[in-house]
C-alpha cells in the first residue's frame, strides 16, 4: 500500500510540476496545457472500431427519442463554437490516434443543461492480451517444458486483513 501512495503522488507531484513548467493563458484567459503522457502515444491502442460501436449505438438511442436527439443536434455546434472539437478530414488514417466515444446523459429537470455530454477517455483499446500475444508466444517456446493453468480461482485465496 506504502508504495502505491508513492507512486500516487510521485504521479500528482510529476502532473503538478507539468503544469506549473507547461502552461499558457491565451487571448481569452483560457489556460492551455501540453498534453503529457507516462508512456509512448503509440501504446493507447486502435480505439476507432469500438468508438464506431458506439457511436452506432448513440444513433440508435437518438433515433428513438427525438428529445435527445434534438438536444445533441444542439450540443455539437456549441462545442464547436466554443472551439471544444473540430472537425477533421484525414485523407489517411493516422498512424497514432484515440478515438474518444461519448454519450449524452438527459437531466430533464436541469433549465442549464438537460442534456450533459459524457465523454469516455477510459475506455478500452485493443491494448490487451491480444497485442501481446505475440510476445506471450515466443516466451513460452523459450524454455523446454511449458506449463498451462487455470488461475480463474486463485485470487480467491488472497485476503485482506481487517484492522
Amino acid at each position: 500500500m506504502e508504495d502505491e501512495s508513492l507512486n500516487l503522488n510521485s504521479q500528482t507531484k510529476f502532473c503538478e510540476d507539468h503544469f506549473l513548467n507547461n502552461h499558457w493563458r491565451d487571448q481569452t484567459g483560457h489556460y492551455i496545457v501540453q498534453m503529457t503522457f507516462l508512456k509512448e502515444p503509440s501504446c493507447l491502442g486502435k480505439s476507432k472500431q469500438t468508438a464506431i460501436r458506439r457511436l452506432n449505438s448513440l444513433w440508435r438511442k437518438l433515433e428513438a427519442n427525438p428529445n435527445l436527439q434534438q438536444l445533441y443536434r444542439n450540443f455539437i455546434p456549441e462545442y464547436l463554437d466554443m472551439g471544444h472539437m473540430e472537425q477533421v478530414f484525414e485523407a489517411s488514417e493516422p498512424t497514432v490516434a484515440y478515438y474518444m466515444p461519448h454519450h449524452g446523459v438527459l437531466r430533464p429537470n436541469s433549465k442549464s443543461t438537460p442534456l450533459r455530454t459524457v465523454f469516455d477517455a477510459s475506455c478500452t483499446t485493443s491494448t490487451a492480451i491480444q497485442d501481446e500475444l505475440f510476445a506471450i508466444l515466443l516466451r513460452f517456446r523459450k524454455n523446454r517444458i511449458g506449463l498451462i493453468l487455470d488461475i480463474k480461482k486463485m485470487f480467491h485465496m488472497i485476503f485482506i486483513e481487517e484492522s
